[in-house]
């Protein structure tokens, strides 16, 4: 990994803060779940710069379907400037991915840059989330 940028595994709760913010920016549950609640079941990562600051927080769930085993982006967020992180740490979280063997790696997101981004590095849409709300459910 470039840019002196260090990974490591932390509990999940200390990281909200930083991925909170990042939801905020791009929420894909309408506001039916907090981030907190997206995390569940997955493991945290901190990603720190050279100095030892962190920048970026993401969170990973193993799910185990019939036919694949996927590791799921659960949430992510950071920045660090002058650096695309997203280029930067896909290739560590898709080998995170491979060590869990896992055979996909999925993220679902409205954000229309990192959508960009990911389909540079090889990604394929295979769907769309759409919503609406009902009942007066969401806030």
């Amino acid at each position: 990994m470039e840019k002196g940028l260090t990974v490591t595994p932390r509990a999940i709760g200390p990281l909200l803060p930083m991925l909170s913010r990042a939801q905020v920016r791009g929420d894909t549950t309408a506001g039916a779940a907090t981030v907190g609640e997206l995390c569940q079941g997955g493991q945290g990562f901190e990603v720190s710069d050279s100095a030892g600051r962190p920048v970026m927080a993401y969170v990973l769930a193993i799910r185990d379907h019939a036919a694949a085993r996927v590791c799921w982006v659960q949430a992510a967020g950071g920045a660090m400037p002058g650096v695309d992180l997203t280029r930067e740490l896909m290739p560590t979280i898709e080998r995170q991915a491979q060590e869990q063997g896992a055979w996909q790696v999925a993220i679902t997101t409205r954000r229309r840059g990192l959508i960009k981004k990911l389909r540079a590095q090889g990604y394929q849409i295979s769907g769309v989330t759409l919503r609406k709300e009902i009942n007066g459910l969401a806030t």
